[in-house]
């Protein structure tokens, strides 16, 4: 049943001995008709511990005739359907207080969460599936009673306040968010003070930027940490360039070795912004070879950036990435580490020495060893790629690629931003309907439709207006956000769910406030929501933003790390949101020139703008280079010289740090 599947990850299980189903309305229809409970088992192609339990469980003979004869299967591609991933992981994680991948669950034939948890050694397994089976069928009434109080929970979800027009957004709830957060970070090797560590780009973004404005040398010392051991670790493949998912040790040493799409994207947007303004050379080689990577291994044809490569290879873990001591030449432990610090399981993982500081020139040396491990490494059998396209994680690239392409000055990354949203916008967006495809597979679109769509794309399209200066992105941005509006927003509560709601139901809806790896949508959405209210002059929009940010207040005091992408925007409403506008013959050369000086947040620089003239009409004028620093809607005087303009700015920077301090 799951061999006209395009999910690599469901391919992978099209041959197993388990009658393996997709998750479609006629399957659930079969459960209830057969009475039977479902599992739904969730997983994704580069998953280790979902490979693991299909070796030892799915693909044997005696257990997949336990699961056909008493059990609906269904499996589900949690990139693929990140709704339903989110509904029974949030059903888990109530249930058994924790979640991760494979994800199996549970439930009644009308698809309520009845029991659930992750990885199942096969004797487990079995216990489970009997256990279950059983009380099915000596007491049906307690499983959907039990399955009623789980449902109950699920639904029950955050309701914000209604606010004014305007709020104050004070900088004292962030200071209080970070210096709880501060008793949680190690100083030493960066990142969380425990294992394992997951390379999180957007709380680094947040702390880079609070650090700049706070003056906060502790902070910033903490990012410029966390970002070298990284760069420098097993976490980074430092043969091939790109991160792997996480660390499974506080060294940043021996990573969990799938490499995903989003945390590249991401980790690229920080290594450059990082780069902008502490001006380290690695910074900037990390950004280039993860680009160079990316742009190697993960291109489709059609344009578009494959989702993952897998941590297997030939059944074993990160055999494709560790090294066997004695095949290295003598070069290799001039730059690399040889002793404890790289071994895992006797082979060496590539880790940089710290001891060794590079330079121009010793880079290129290390660039050239490099090259000659990955043509080594190339004649290994390669991982295995997923070869979806997400919209969402293509979107996080195209805005990388725009932020890389001003501040490293780099037009060939500017061009591939705007491929990527041409891509995505000719691909995936079907404007008649107004429906923006998650996913684009072996030339064929899925079926879904999500607010992280909407949202990172929305992102991206700002981010490359911003890097261009070319008005058609703001245009799009704002189409979609209307559009988003419409289909995911529900006053009511005050938030964004995550289900079109024009689209299948599901037995709750959800909704994301948490940020996690990948920033939660509704936070993703605010920060759009103000900068398309700024430029369009849209109150509206303004005002959703407002309710949205306020009502996380708790949220940033319980739990900072978890709200970073809030507390980034919380940030950028107390200095202001600083812009800068140009017009004039030259507008575009002088607005490169200022953006290209990485002013942390907005402060940004943009051409001249019909939708610009709207809001400061009569203001600017068109036949000779003005510039306006600009800050909450309202304009200086305008600047002739760009150094004029610069000095002006440095000025307003200066004075919103002593003020913040």
């Amino acid at each position: 049943m799951l061999a006209n599947e395009t999910s690599p990850y469901l391919l992978q299980h099209a041959h197993n001995p388990v009658n393996w189903v997709p998750w479609k309305q006629e399957h659930l229809d079969k459960a209830r008709k057969e009475n039977k409970l479902i599992l739904v088992s969730i997983g994704y192609s580069s998953c280790h511990w979902c490979h693991v339990m299909e070796k030892e469980s799915f693909e044997s003979p005696s257990v997949a005739e336990i699961m056909n004869d008493h059990f609906v299967c269904i499996k589900v591609d949690r990139e693929e359907r990140p709704d339903i991933d989110q509904v029974y992981m949030e059903a888990v994680q109530m249930m058994s207080g924790q979640g991760g991948w494979p994800l199996n669950c549970f439930t009644t034939p009308d698809g309520i969460p009845i029991y659930g948890g992750t990885y199942f050694r096969q004797d487990q397994w079995i216990g489970v599936l009997k256990q279950l089976a059983q009380l099915w069928t000596d007491n049906p009434e307690k499983v959907i009673q039990y399955g009623q109080a789980v449902k109950e929970g699920l639904n029950k979800k955050p309701v914000l306040a209604a606010t004014g027009d305007s709020v104050n957004f004070n900088i004292s709830i962030l200071d209080e968010g970070v210096e709880k957060w501060k008793g949680r970070m190690d100083l030493t090797h960066g990142g969380p003070n425990r294992a394992p560590k997951f390379p999180l780009p957007g709380s680094y973004d947040f702390l880079m930027n609070y650090a700049f404005y706070k003056r906060e040398s502790t902070i910033q010392d903490y990012v410029n940490i966390t970002l070298q051991k990284m760069a420098r670790g097993g976490i980074y493949d430092q043969v091939g360039g790109g991160f792997t998912r996480y660390s499974t040790d506080v060294f940043w040493k021996v990573p969990h070795f799938e490499k995903m799409l989003y945390d590249n994207a991401q980790l690229i947007d920080l290594y450059a912004q990082a780069y902008g303004l502490y001006d380290q050379l690695e910074y900037k080689k990390t950004v280039e070879a993860t680009i160079s990577w990316l742009k190697r291994e993960m291109k489709d044809e059609s344009g578009g950036f494959y989702s993952a490569l897998d941590a297997d290879s030939e059944g074993e873990e990160g055999k494709f990435y560790t090294w066997n001591p004695d095949s290295l030449a003598d070069q290799y432990a001039k730059f690399y580490e040889t002793g404890d610090k790289a071994l895992w399981e006797g082979k060496l993982i590539p880790v940089r020495r710290e001891d060794v500081k590079l330079s121009d020139q010793s880079y290129q040396e290390l660039s050239e060893l490099n090259s000659s491990l990955l043509k080594e490494r190339n004649k290994r059998v390669r991982p295995g790629t997923d070869t979806k396209i997400i919209t969402s994680w293509n979107a996080m690239l195209a805005k990388a690629l725009a932020t890389a392409s001003v501040i490293l000055d780099r037009e060939d990354y500017l061009n591939d931003a705007e491929k990527l949203v041409s891509f995505l916008e000719s691909t995936c967006y079907e404007p008649g309907s107004g429906k923006l495809y998650h996913t684009f597979t072996q030339g064929k679109l899925g079926s879904g439709s999500f607010l992280e769509d909407y949202a990172f794309f929305i992102d991206a399209l700002l981010a490359v207006y911003e890097a261009t200066g070319k008005n058609k992105y703001t245009e799009l941005a704002r189409e979609l956000c209307h559009i988003a509006l419409d289909r995911f927003y529900d006053s009511g509560s005050g938030l964004f769910n995550f289900i079109d709601k024009n689209e299948e139901k599901l037995i709750s809806t959800p909704v994301e406030l948490s940020d996690n790896v990948i920033p939660a949508t509704n936070s993703v959405m605010t920060s759009n929501l103000y900068k398309l209210s700024a430029l369009f002059s849209l109150p509206y929009f303004e005002k959703i933003a407002n309710r949205l940010l306020s009502g996380i207040k708790e949220g940033i005091l319980e739990y900072s790390e978890g709200h970073f992408q809030w507390m980034k925007t919380w940030l950028n409403r107390c200095i202001g949101s600083p812009e800068v506008v140009v017009t004039g013959p030259g507008a575009d050369k002088i607005a490169e020139s200022i953006s290209r000086e990485n002013f942390p947040l907005s402060l940004k620089a943009f051409s001249s703008k019909p939708n610009r003239l709207e809001i400061f009409s009569g203001r600017f004028k068109n036949d000779e280079n003005q510039i306006h620093i600009c800050k909450n809607h309202s304009c200086q005087l305008p600047h002739n010289t760009l150094s004029e303009a610069l000095s002006e700015i440095r000025k307003i920077v200066e004075e919103t740090q002593k003020e913040l301090a």
